[in-house]
C-alpha cells in the first residue's frame, strides 16, 4: 500500500513495537473510564441523549430499521453495526467497549505510518492525539467521529501515494461508500480522490502555474476517479431526500448553515497548535521567506480576509460557542469581530504555508486541496465547533511531520513540541472530566452539544 510500506527510520520491529505502545496507551487512558461507568460531562451527554438511543431504536426495529428519522445527526452506519449486538443483549458497557476499536484502529494505522519516519517516536507524536478531548472522548463513549476519522485517514494515505493508480482510486471509492453511512459531512474528500488522480504519480505532478497542462490527461484521470466516487455520492443524495436535508429531520433546525467563521477558526486553531513546533518552524519561516516570500504573503492576505471580513464575536445563536470561543468570549471585540480571530487567522495561514515547506511538491498539493474541500464543508455546518476540526489538524500535522524528508536536524524540537502540545491537552481533558457534571443534570434539546 505504498505509504504504508515505506521505511524511513523506524523497522518493522519498531513499527510493532510503536503501534503495540500506542495502542496499549489508549486502552490504559480510556478503558479504565469506560468501566468505572462514569456518565458525566458532554461525551457522555451526546452518547446518552443521541447515539445510544438511535442504536437502541435500530434494535428495537430490526431487520427493518426506519432511517427516516432518529436521535442522531449523522448518517446511522455507526449506529446500524452496533444495533445487532444490543438485539443480542450486549449492555451499555459492553458496547463502549466493542464501539472503542474504531478509535484503537485508527491510532494504530496512523502509529504505523508515523512509526516509518519516527520508529518508538510515533508514540510521543501521538501523544497530542491522546490527549485531545475531540479525539479520546469517542473512544471513550459512543461517539461516531473516530469511525469516520479512520475512513478520511485511509483515503488520505491513499491520495498521499506517490504513484496514483486506478486501483487506488477504486479503494478510495469504497472507503468513501462506507464513511459516509458513518459521516456524511466526509463526502468533502471525495474531492481529494479527483485531485489525486488530477495530479498524477510523483513525475506528473506540477508547478502552481502547470496545473492545467496536459490537460486531456488529467481530465481522463479525474474522470475515472469521479465515477469511483459516484456511489458514494448515490447513497448522500438518497439520505437527502429521504430526510429534506443534510441530517434527519429532527436536526434540521441545528445543523444547516453555513457558518462563515468557520474558515477563520480553523486557522485560527491551526495557528495554535503550530506555537508548540515553533522552535522548528520559525527558522523554516525565515529560509521560507528568502525563496517563497510571495506566497507567504498571499497566505497572510488571504488569512487576514477570513478572519476580518465574516463576524467572529462568540455567540451561542450563531455556532460559535465551546471550545476556544468559550476563551475567545471573554476578550473584547471589535464590530462584532474578534481580535483573536482576525490575527489568529493571518498566523494561521502563515503556518500553514509553512508547513507545506516540509512536504513534496504533490504532498503538498494533497494538503491545499484537503484543507480548503474540509473547510468548505466545515464551513456548511451551523455549528462551529473546535471537536470537528482539531482531529483533522493534528492528523495533518503529524502526517506532514512523518513523510516529511526535511527535519531531521529538527527530530528533537519535534518531539519535545508533541510532548509539551500532548500534556497541555491531555491537561484540558483532564481538568474537563473532573468539572463535569453527571449527565442526569446536564439534558440539552436535541442538537446541542
Amino acid at each position: 500500500m505504498g505509504v504504508l510500506d515505506e521505511d524511513h527510520t523506524g523497522n518493522t520491529n519498531d513499527r510493532l513495537w510503536a503501534v503495540a505502545g500506542i495502542v496499549c496507551l489508549l486502552v490504559i487512558v480510556s478503558w479504565p473510564v469506560v468501566l468505572s461507568g462514569n456518565l458525566s460531562g458532554r461525551g457522555a451527554s451526546d452518547d446518552l441523549l443521541f447515539h445510544w438511543p438511535a442504536i437502541e431504536q435500530f434494535a428495537d426495529e430490526l431487520p427493518n430499521p426506519d432511517l427516516s428519522d432518529y436521535p442522531s445527526a449523522t448518517t446511522p452506519g455507526y449506529h446500524l453495526l452496533l444495533s445487532p449486538l444490543v438485539k443480542m443483549g450486549i449492555g451499555h458497557t459492553g458496547i463502549q467497549l466493542i464501539a472503542s476499536f474504531w478509535t484503537l484502529a485508527f491510532f494504530a494505522l496512523l502509529g504505523w505510518v508515523i512509526a516509518a519516519r519516527f520508529g518508538k517516536g510515533a508514540i510521543v507524536l501521538m501523544l497530542p492525539m491522546l490527549g485531545s478531548m475531540y479525539v479520546l472522548y469517542p473512544g471513550i463513549w459512543l461517539l461516531p467521529d473516530n469511525a469516520g476519522w479512520l475512513g478520511v485517514l485511509a483515503i488520505l494515505l491513499f491520495a498521499l501515494q506517490p504513484a496514483s493508480l486506478w486501483k487506488t482510486w477504486v479503494l478510495s471509492g469504497v472507503i468513501l461508500w462506507g464513511l459516509i453511512w458513518m459521516r456524511q459531512v466526509h463526502i468533502w474528500i471525495a474531492g481529494v480522490i479527483w485531485l489525486s488522480a488530477w495530479l498524477g504519480s510523483s513525475d506528473q505532478t506540477p508547478t502552481p502555474m502547470g496545473l492545467f497542462s496536459s490537460i486531456f490527461e488529467r481530465v481522463g484521470r479525474a474522470l475515472v476517479a469521479l465515477v469511483c466516487t459516484i456511489p458514494a455520492f448515490a447513497a448522500l443524495v438518497w439520505f437527502m431526500l429521504m430526510w429534506g436535508g443534510l441530517v434527519p429531520p429532527t436536526f434540521h433546525d441545528n445543523h444547516q448553515g453555513p457558518n462563515l467563521a468557520t474558515p477563520g477558526f480553523i486557522l485560527t486553531q491551526l495557528a495554535i497548535l503550530s506555537v508548540f513546533f515553533a522552535p522548528m518552524l520559525w527558522p523554516m519561516l525565515k529560509e521560507a521567506w528568502k525563496y517563497q516570500g510571495v506566497w507567504i504573503i498571499f497566505a497572510a492576505v488571504v488569512g487576514g480576509g477570513l478572519g476580518i471580513i465574516p463576524e467572529s464575536s462568540y455567540s451561542y445563536e450563531a455556532g460559535r460557542y465551546g471550545g476556544w470561543w468559550n476563551l475567545i468570549g471573554k476578550f473584547p471585540v471589535i464590530a462584532d469581530r474578534s481580535p483573536i480571530i482576525m490575527l489568529g487567522s493571518i498566523a494561521g495561514a502563515i503556518a500553514l504555508s509553512v508547513w507545506l515547506t516540509l512536504a513534496t511538491r504533490r504532498d503538498a498539493w494533497i494538503w491545499i486541496g484537503s484543507f480548503v474541500a474540509f473547510t468548505l464543508a466545515q464551513s456548511a455546518n451551523h455549528a462551529s465547533w473546535q471537536r470537528y476540526h482539531e482531529p483533522m489538524l493534528l492528523m495533518m500535522i503529524v502526517l506532514i511531520l512523518a513523510r516529511s524528508s526535511s527535519i531531521s536536524q529538527h527530530a528533537r524540537r519535534v518531539l519535545f513540541g508533541s510532548v509539551v502540545l500532548g500534556l497541555v491537552l491531555g491537561a484540558v481533558t483532564i481538568n474537563s472530566m473532573r468539572s463535569a457534571e453527571p449527565i442526569a443534570t446536564q439534558i440539552k434539546p436535541i442538537g446541542m452539544p
